[in-house]
């Protein structure tokens, strides 16, 4: 066979004599890569992407390929990632391929170091793909790679979606070309062409969990209980991609129908959806709204879940990347969370007994007026608060800023309340809470202005002398 131009795909030819540069542009064929594409490949320095690397070079004329490279010296091994980019530039000049090459810095005082590594390298790749103009970014990724991925997931609780693992193709730009091969048939490749390539000492150590389950797990289930269980993990993840892309299509419809105004989802219907597809709606709605779902795990997809069908109407939960989930009755919003505010924005005033107190942080006015109780009416509303002049003598009253944990203890009430649920109560905009006014006396929580009003130096028969203060909103 030669290359068929009908659809102006790549195909196979006689050329791809070798099973790995065969099963390579198999992969391109199958993604439906066109010959001139332009390609930009991650490149390590290690046998799994000097192989990729190798097999485009193998093919790149015949098939018009744009081949490049981009390596990231994340200097988390020291002088073993220096002699890995001197490597990779050597490699590069002598097949003349384009490189770029970035140096991480800070990565080794990181918590996650692994996880940030990852996110650093794709970020890089990225930026790099769009720099070069590429439009593909080719990883080296291999069968045995599949087979620890769907392991760990499966460790792990994930899903349908987690458990698909590695497309040859996706997100974005990215390829995987070389899925269907194993580790030993990419060390056959590297061995029969005498082509040599660097060693990650990270790769050995067992304090990773994926080089123990390499190592180890796999090895043993295959030897003792399970003989071909890596292939049987790899056809898994292969039945899990089709099944996660058949729900997901499903719940993209359901989703469209749910989004309400401002981007809000209506879910008064949701408990009637299948459960497999509640799930992929969630993950759906949180991709689109915060733009991916790095850092978010099953256990977020299921709390989302919860807060849906057994969460009370005004219910929230926090998710990672500043954002919050907040039922607002029948509708689920996903906003992000205000920058948390510094200690030096909080705000303490004392109120004057006598006169007006302006508090700007609050964006409120305080009249206060010390009288005999003999002259003095009822308050009319929340909005006024009487106390004890005696009670008070000593600390005064002082306004400041919530802080969460607050509680009162409401006039005829035995025990105590939290603060924020008198704001849900009463339905406060979230927005305000933070800046909204407490007024206490001694440290103690005496009265939320016109919300609740605190059993604590309250006017009784024997008060002599009443402080009467009134709160009002001043307009922004």
């Amino acid at each position: 066979m030669g290359m068929c131009c009908g659809n102006n795909l790549i195909m196979m030819t006689p050329h791809a004599h070798s099973s790995v540069v065969g099963a390579v542009e198999a992969a391109l064929l199958r993604a439906g890569i066109r010959p001139g594409a332009s390609i930009l490949v991650g490149l390590s320095g290690g046998a799994d992407s000097v192989t990729l690397v190798s097999a485009f070079v193998e093919m790149r004329e015949r098939l018009g390929l744009k081949i490049s490279a981009a390596h990231l010296n994340h200097g988390i091994r020291g002088a073993e990632c220096d002699r890995d980019e001197e490597f990779v530039r050597d490699m590069c000049a002598r097949l003349g391929i384009g490189l770029v090459i970035e140096r991480a810095e800070g990565l080794g005082a990181v918590a996650n170091l692994e996880e940030r590594a990852r996110e650093v390298r794709r970020e890089f790749l990225e930026r790099t793909a769009d720099l070069m103009g590429a439009e593909f970014v080719a990883l080296g990724h291999h069968r045995d790679d599949q087979a620890e991925t769907v392991l760990m997931r499966l460790m792990r609780g994930a899903g349908a979606a987690g458990m698909a693992a590695m497309a040859e193709r996706g997100p974005g730009k990215i390829i995987r070309p070389m899925l269907s091969l194993t580790r030993r048939e990419i060390r056959e490749y590297l061995g029969a062409r005498r082509i040599s390539f660097v060693e990650d000492s990270s790769n050995s150590s067992r304090d990773i969990l994926r080089n123990r389950v390499r190592a180890e797990l796999i090895p043993m289930l295959e030897r003792d209980y399970a003989p071909g269980f890596s292939g049987r993990l790899v056809e898994l993840a292969s039945e899990m991609r089709s099944l996660d892309e058949l729900v997901t299509a499903i719940a993209a419809r359901e989703l469209d129908a749910m989004v309400a105004i401002g981007g809000a989802l209506d879910v008064s219907g949701f408990s009637a959806l299948n459960r497999a597809v509640r799930a992929v709606v969630v993950r759906l709605h949180l991709s689109e709204r915060m733009g991916s779902l790095r850092r978010i795990s099953r256990a977020h997809i299921d709390a989302v879940l919860h807060l849906i069908l057994e969460g009370g109407p005004s219910d929230s939960i926090n998710l990672p990347g500043g954002w919050r989930a907040e039922r607002q009755y029948n509708l689920l919003r996903l906003m992000r969370l205000p920058v948390r505010k510094a200690i030096s924005e909080d705000y303490s005033v004392a109120i004057a007994m006598e006169g007006v107190t302006i508090v700007d942080a609050a964006r409120y006015r305080f009249a206060a007026s010390t009288m005999a109780a003999a002259h003095a009416s009822m308050p009319a509303s929340l909005s006024v608060a009487m106390f004890d002049a005696a009670k008070i003598a000593d600390a005064g009253l002082v306004v400041r800023s919530f802080i969460p944990g607050d509680r009162i203890r409401p006039i005829g009430m035995r025990g105590t309340r939290k603060v924020h649920d008198v704001f849900v109560d009463r339905k406060l905009p979230r927005a305000r809470r933070e800046r909204f006014p407490i007024v206490t006396v001694a440290g103690t929580v005496a009265w939320v202005p016109g919300l609740v009003r605190g059993d604590c130096a309250v006017v009784n028969e024997a008060t002599e002398t009443i402080v009467r203060v009134e709160a009002s909103e001043i307009a922004a």
